[in-house]
């Protein structure tokens, strides 16, 4: 039995629930959470990606209006100290200034709980950075900061998994529209009586074979796990009452 093998999306979870484990342990913070910025204006400016308990309604509200206050994002207003040959940015708000600062981003965060923040950015292209951003909740104790400068290896190693996969995910996903814009539907050669049988992703994974995909090929296509297309594969041999690929292609033609 092959091991079974994860789908773009639960891959990418995966990544940002063992990155961001070790972020918060080395850099003492409460809580983080990792965030597209987009800068061009052109539809929602924050995309949260993954966090680590931070309350919805505080996501919700900043994701609306309180980023543009906050001082931390790449040109924001805080010094954004560049590593790594410029493509990674970090800035850090310690608590004292913290406390004295008055915009909206500091009044929901304090009223969120939080005492101190920091941010490292990643500048993906002209128009998105990548954004881990930590927060210290007021429960900690009272010599605890965050560390967020004993953090910027693992940090900017995450950050750099999560950049790969959306360009790798992204470049691929924009393939494959192009593929099957230009690319004739095979099911229209199916008679209709044997489309009803098929659920839609049962159809998408039918169009595929038919193009000559492998199951490997088709995972890749539809963002799905090969286990899951084996899966979408016994079913639909069973409806047809097939046993393989080439007895299920003779079947549909009929």
């Amino acid at each position: 039995m092959h091991p079974m093998s994860l789908s773009p999306v639960a891959e990418f979870n995966s990544l940002n629930a063992a990155y961001s484990c070790d972020v918060l342990r080395t850099s003492r913070a409460s809580e983080l959470a990792l965030f597209l910025y987009d800068v061009s204006g052109d539809g929602p400016s924050i995309r949260f990606l993954h966090n680590t308990g931070i309350a919805p309604e505080l996501l919700t509200v900043y994701r609306q209006g309180v980023f543009r206050d906050d001082p931390l994002l790449p040109h924001g207003g805080v010094s954004n100290a560049l590593l790594g040959g410029g493509e990674l940015g970090m800035s850090h708000l310690p608590a004292k200034q913290f406390g004295a600062a008055a915009n909206y981003y500091t009044h929901a965060l304090r009223g969120a709980g939080y005492i101190e923040t920091a941010a490292l950015s990643r500048r993906l292209s002209r128009r998105f950075y990548l954004v881990a951003g930590m927060l210290l909740g007021n429960g900690a104790r009272q010599s605890r900061h965050i560390y967020a400068e004993s953090a910027v290896a693992k940090t900017q190693s995450w950050l750099m998994s999560a950049a790969d996969h959306l360009i790798d995910n992204g470049i691929l996903a924009a393939c494959r529209e192009n593929e099957l814009s230009k690319s004739a539907r095979p099911l229209a050669d199916i008679p209709v009586r044997h489309q009803m049988l098929l659920t839609p992703r049962e159809k998408d994974v039918v169009a595929q074979m038919l193009r000559g995909f492998s199951n490997k090929q088709i995972s890749a296509c539809l963002a799905l796990s090969e286990y899951t297309i084996e899966n979408h594969l016994r079913r639909i041999y069973k409806k047809f009452d097939v046993h393989s690929r080439t007895a299920l292609i003779a079947a549909l033609s009929h």
